[in-house]
C-alpha cells in the first residue's frame, strides 16, 4: 500500500491506515519531506520507478491532487479509500475511490462523498450532502444537511455551512466562516456571515 505524499496529510493517512491494521505501508513523493515519516519514501523525483498497485493521494490541495490522480490513472494505480476505524457513517453513505475520512468524523444518512474527497479529524457532515471529487473539508468544519459542494472547493477548519448551501468549485470557505448564503464557483468567503473576499480564478 502507498500514499502519495508524505506531508502532514499524508502523516495523518499513516496513522488511519495503521489503525486499520494495514502494516506494510510506503510513501511515494515528488518531494524530499520536510521532516521524518515513520514508513519508507520512494522519491520518484530521483527517477526511482514503482509497479501500480493500491495508492491514496494525501496532498490536500485539490488541484494537485487531481493532476496527480489524472497521473496515476495513466499508470494503472488502483485507488484505495481509506476510512479511519474511529469514522462514523450513517445508512445510505456513498463513499468514492480514493478518499480518506479521518477519525472522529460523523458523516450522516444518505451522503454521497464522490473519488478523491479529504474529510479531516472531527468534522460532522449532515444528511443528504454531497461532497464532488477532490473537495477538502479541514479539521472540526460542520456541514448541515442537504449542502452540495462542488468539485476542488475547500472548506476551512471550524467553519460551518448552514443546511442546503451549495458551494461552488473550486471554492474557499476560510477557517471559522460561517455560510449563510451559496457561495459562486473559484471565490473565497471569511467571516461570519461569511461575505466574499476576492475571485481565486
Amino acid at each position: 500500500m502507498y500514499i502519495f505524499g508524505a506531508g502532514s496529510f499524508g502523516r495523518e493517512t499513516l496513522d488511519a491506515l495503521r489503525a486499520l491494521g494495514e502494516g506494510n505501508v510506503r510513501f511515494l513523493s515528488d518531494l524530499r519531506p520536510e521532516r521524518p515519516v515513520a514508513a519508507p519514501v520512494i522519491r520518484l523525483d530521483k527517477g526511482e520507478e514503482v509497479p501500480p498497485a493500491a495508492i491514496v493521494i494525501a496532498v490536500s490541495n485539490p488541484r494537485d491532487r487531481e493532476t496527480i490522480a489524472s497521473r496515476l490513472s495513466n499508470n494503472e494505480w488502483r485507488f484505495e479509500t481509506v476510512l479511519h476505524p474511529q469514522s462514523c457513517r450513517g445508512s445510505g453513505v456513498m463513499i468514492g475511490q480514493g478518499s480518506i475520512l479521518l477519525a472522529l468524523t460523523y458523516v450522516s444518512t444518505d451522503v454521497v462523498i464522490r473519488d478523491h474527497v479529504h474529510v479531516n479529524y472531527g468534522v460532522t457532515i449532515g444528511h443528504d450532502c454531497i461532497l464532488n471529487d477532490f473537495v477538502t473539508v479541514l479539521p472540526n468544519a460542520t456541514i448541515g444537511g442537504g449542502v452540495q459542494i462542488g468539485r476542488n472547493a475547500t472548506i476551512g477548519s471550524g467553519a460551518v455551512i448552514l443546511p442546503k448551501i451549495t458551494i461552488g468549485q473550486g471554492s474557499t470557505v476560510g477557517a471559522g466562516a460561517v455560510v449563510t448564503r451559496d457561495v459562486a464557483p473559484f471565490s473565497i468567503v471569511t467571516g461570519v456571515p461569511a461575505k466574499p473576499m476576492k475571485h481565486s480564478k
